[in-house]
């Protein structure tokens, strides 16, 4: 076998043991939570989105043009302290490919009645504050786990093969860092805006990092511009500068 082969193939390489715990965890909740109705999709990971995870439908095109739908997790969320909650996004985001394939499914990125209903008989109970008290349906959704429920027995039993074996990155405190921002620049850094552009129209607006955003007239979700932070005032000044869109 030819050494690159190999190293594809090894058991011991990071994106290998990350990604076949990846699918065994996804695997494992679509048998047990969801009695294996779901049809496969791209496990992914991004950033791009500046949320916990989100789900892609018909996202990738095979050679034959086939389609398939995407399931990805933000992998800055991936941390050694909360691998609970990470299982619980997935679930969620897996939710929402349910919801897909049920009559009627709401428009991309709105969770519906339906949605909510199934989300709480998993063990999550949906809430736009990850709270109680939270609404239970919306474009801006969280969720919490529901004490003892099916999602929460669940992922105590789950086997160690699907837990995943890389967290992202590596806490303050471990390397000995500690939050020593001073009270200046956390509010400087709350005054940061995140650029968010229409891939159709081209439509640019700033707002806090972690936003979802559609344009209407073109139905596309504005995509976050990495390295596209500026402060407060530049955003006001682009977007004065920008030229004014025509009605449709």
């Amino acid at each position: 076998m030819p050494p690159a082969i190999a190293k594809v193939m090894s058991t011991t390489d990071p994106t290998n043991a990350q990604f076949a715990a990846y699918r065994a965890m996804w695997a494992y909740f679509n048998a047990v939570l969801f009695g294996g109705s779901l049809g496969d999709v791209i496990l992914n990971f991004s950033r791009l989105a500046r949320s916990l995870g989100f789900f892609a439908p018909e996202r990738w095109r095979d050679a034959g043009d086939q389609v398939t739908h995407e399931i990805s997790l933000n992998p800055a969320h991936l941390k050694r302290d909360n691998a609970k909650d990470a299982a619980s996004t997935l679930v969620h985001e897996m939710a929402h490919l349910w919801r897909h394939g049920q009559p009627n499914p709401p428009r991309n990125g709105y969770h519906d009645r339906q949605w909510a209903d199934k989300m709480e008989a998993l063990g999550l109970m949906p809430s736009s504050t990850a709270a109680p008290g939270g609404a239970r349906v919306g474009y801006r959704m969280s969720h919490y786990v529901i004490p003892g429920g099916a999602f929460e027995r669940a992922f105590e039993a789950m086997p160690a093969e699907c837990h995943l074996p890389w967290t992202c990155g590596i806490d303050d405190e471990a390397r000995g860092g500690g939050d020593k921002k001073s009270k200046k620049e956390k509010e400087a850094a709350r005054k940061v805006k995140v650029k968010y552009s229409c891939p159709g129209c081209k439509l640019n607006v700033w707002g806090r990092a972690g936003l979802r955003l559609r344009c209407e007239d073109c139905d596309e979700e504005l995509v976050a511009a990495d390295g596209a932070a500026v402060d407060e005032c530049a955003a006001i000044d682009e977007c004065a500068a920008a030229p004014a869109r025509k009605a449709a």
